[in-house]
């Protein structure tokens, strides 16, 4: 589990955003999470739980690419996984972090 601080930082990057917008390849809503539908309006609680959905599926994510790396690495994995996907790992990055290469 990655330390609060490192998940309040995601929150603050992503910012809090109640209703569904087009970002990117989705419509995101909460704190940069999948919208259910296009211009869905969601309070906090309901962010939080998607948001810690996302990232613990993020983290599993990171823990089965680099069990090994250290907490600030992976903080750093875990917010690109949940920002742009686990497409890393089957790159050059992915090779260097599972050769140890921090």
């Amino acid at each position: 589990m990655l330390d609060l601080p490192f998940l309040d930082a995601i929150r603050q990057s992503e910012g809090f955003t109640p209703q569904a917008q087009w970002d990117y390849k989705q419509n995101s809503n909460g704190y940069g999470t999948k919208a259910l539908y296009p211009g869905e309006v969601i309070d906090r609680d309901t962010a939080e739980q998607r948001f810690q959905t996302e990232i613990g599926k993020a983290q599993a994510h990171v823990e089965s690419v680099a069990p090994n790396a250290p907490p600030g690495v992976k903080a750093a994995l875990t917010s690109l996984t949940y920002n742009a996907g686990p497409g890393w790992a089957q790159s050059g990055l992915g090779d260097l972090i599972r050769a140890g290469d921090w």
